[in-house]
């Protein structure tokens, strides 16, 4: 049997902190677990354009253990992904929704909400990208072998041995020249 071939290359985003604003409760970012506090960046639609302007696809991988530890309702996390639909145009949003006790394979820092979108929309990793701001986005990447830019924050700062851009709207050049 052949090996498959895969043809397309996609833009993977993590959500929060990358494509939304988080959202501070007791000094400290979290994701928001409410639709009204769910704020898209200023420039991610811009990016997001631009992605598919080169031929990639957007997708959206995130953790989001809040709906298995009751904090966020099904509904809320519904409204927000339709949003990201409509205001970014993005191609698809894969979620894990396990808390950091399930071994289920698809939470990051493991790759399984990748190989999902591979198999969904045939992807080349070779030619893809993860795009996020934590540790489990550098390892996820680095589980499915796929080149990483890490979006520069206060709380990422211990992070070594990735490729940093201060602003989304930076990761645009680097995919351009196809940094590896």
């Amino acid at each position: 049997m052949p090996a498959t071939e895969y043809k397309q290359k996609a833009v993977f985003f993590d959500r929060d902190g990358v494509l939304n604003h988080l959202v501070n409760r007791k000094g400290a970012l979290y994701s928001p677990q409410k639709f009204e506090y769910f704020h898209i960046i200023d420039e991610a639609k811009g990016v997001v354009s631009l992605v598919h302007e080169m031929g990639f696809l957007a997708i959206v991988v995130s953790n989001q253990p809040d709906i298995s530890r009751g904090k966020l309702k099904q509904s809320e996390l519904d409204k927000m992904t339709n949003m990201l639909f409509e205001k970014l145009s993005i191609d698809d949003a894969f979620y894990c929704t396990h808390d950091d006790n399930n071994d289920t394979g698809c939470r990051k820092p493991a790759p399984g909400l990748f190989y999902m979108a591979q198999e969904k929309y045939n992807i080349d990793f070779n030619k893809s990208f993860m795009i996020g701001d934590t540790w489990k986005d550098v390892e996820a990447a680095k589980n499915a072998d796929i080149s990483m830019i890490l979006l520069n924050k206060d709380y990422n700062q211990d992070l070594e041995n990735v490729i940093r851009v201060k602003s989304l709207p930076e990761i645009v050049s680097l995919i351009n020249n196809g940094i590896k």
